[in-house]
């Protein structure tokens, strides 16, 4: 395969390299969980073998690090924090069922971000992870998503 070639299409819009670092994050919380590693190593896992790099031949855009390391950094110190906001919101939704790694990844990472970047509109940081839940879920965990989220927006935002 030749060299990858830094294009814009690869390198990808800001917007672009946003969405992808969230999708990463989401990625790497799950592989902490299931692997029990540590953000540290899951970081520079991905820094050295996945971010950027092309999925079954095709081109990815390259996640923006800073953001895909903070919420991954920053989610493993906060976890405690995130997971409160998050069960809060999820109230009688998730009284003993229980939430499947993906999704509770998905959710953590969400809470995270909606409650430590600021500097990013809401709407924009919870319509990423409804797409991400809607890209490996058919049923109704994308709008689960999107009521936890904007329930966590409203708790810390308001």
């Amino acid at each position: 395969m030749p060299p990858r070639k830094e294009n814009s299409a690869a390198i990808g819009s800001p917007i672009a390299r946003l969405t992808a670092a969230r999708l990463a994050a989401v990625q790497a919380v799950y592989q902490m969980a299931m692997n029990d590693q540590t953000a540290a190593a899951v970081i520079g896992e991905f820094k050295l073998h996945r971010l950027g790099k092309p999925v079954d031949g095709e081109e990815m855009v390259l996640a923006d690090g800073v953001l895909f390391e903070d919420i991954v950094r920053g989610l493993s110190h906060r976890t405690d924090d995130a997971k409160g906001l998050m069960n809060n919101a999820l109230g009688k939704r998730g009284e003993g069922k229980g939430v499947e790694p993906l999704l509770h990844a998905i959710l953590l990472c969400g809470t995270y971000e909606v409650m430590a970047h600021g500097q990013y509109d809401a709407p924009l940081i919870i319509s990423d992870y409804v797409n991400i839940a809607k890209s490996f879920y058919e049923d109704g965990a994308p709008q689960l998503v999107n009521a936890v989220l904007d329930a966590v927006n409203k708790a810390v935002r308001a």
